[in-house]
């Protein structure tokens, strides 16, 4: 249920929300999620379920929070970006998105590189606080409140993820983007936003839509559906292709 506050059952949930917790603990402030769990958290009906945590790094606090959160107490590494942290419920995999300044102020060559950094930091300065709870088999209750990704941004980060991806994981990041723009709770927020983000960042979105949803669009179907998306077809493929290139084209 998308909303202020969102409710999940399942130990796994459990686990990646008290992650956010031990984040928010280790590096002294409310993380912003993006990811897996951000994309489920702000969808009218979760469609999947995560057990990754996701967030990024604005790189502005004295030490990288990658380098905090990996000198914690029974902490594991995880190349090449991420670490294994324990929590009360089990350990969890957190992957932090790291993006400096000088990424924005000198843009890259590459499309990919640039969408990359300007959709983490868009989703960075836009996340808005969720109340996220989950319901253990037990009956124990876990809650927690966290800066969550917003429709827009989410969209912007899954077509630039799509290229360096597994299959399953490309499969996964496409669908992501059918069901936020065609969800509608999520829907009137991403194109809006997608239509009011900057000029350049709305051209690499464009030309990344272009690519998986109109070029390859045979290709990204056939990962949709490996991952559970046989409900989707060419022509909501063509659809999302519409919607979002209408958002993105200036």
């Amino acid at each position: 249920m998308s909303g202020s506050r969102v409710t999940f059952v399942g130990d796994a949930m459990a686990a990646v929300t008290q992650g956010i917790a031990e984040v928010r603990d280790l590096i002294g402030e409310t993380p912003v999620i993006v990811g897996g769990l951000a994309v489920l958290s702000r969808l009218s009906n979760p469609y999947r379920a995560t057990v990754d945590l996701d967030v990024v790094d604005r790189m502005l606090g004295a030490t990288p929070q990658l380098e905090v959160l990996r000198a914690a107490a029974g902490a594991k590494p995880v190349e090449p970006a991420a670490v294994l942290l324990p929590t009360a419920f089990g350990p969890v995999k957190v992957d932090v998105l790291e993006v400096r300044q000088i990424e924005l102020d000198q843009p890259s060559d590459d499309p990919g590189d640039r969408l990359h950094a300007s959709s983490h930091a868009w989703a960075s300065e836009t996340a808005t606080e969720m109340e996220i709870e989950v319901l253990r088999r037990d009956g124990q209750k876990v809650e927690v409140t966290t800066r969550v990704a917003e429709p827009g941004p989410l969209i912007a980060m899954k077509l630039q993820a799509v290229m360096n991806r597994s299959v399953e994981k490309q499969g996964t990041d496409l669908l992501d983007i059918v069901r936020l723009t065609f969800d509608g709770a999520t829907r009137p927020a991403a194109i809006e936003q997608i239509s009011g983000v900057a000029d350049g960042v709305a051209s690499d979105i464009a030309m990344h839509v272009d690519l998986w949803f109109v070029q390859r669009r045979k290709q990204a179907l056939q990962w949709i559906s490996k991952v559970g998306g046989r409900d989707i077809s060419a022509d909501d493929l063509e659809l999302v292709a519409d919607l979002l290139m209408e958002a993105a084209i200036r």
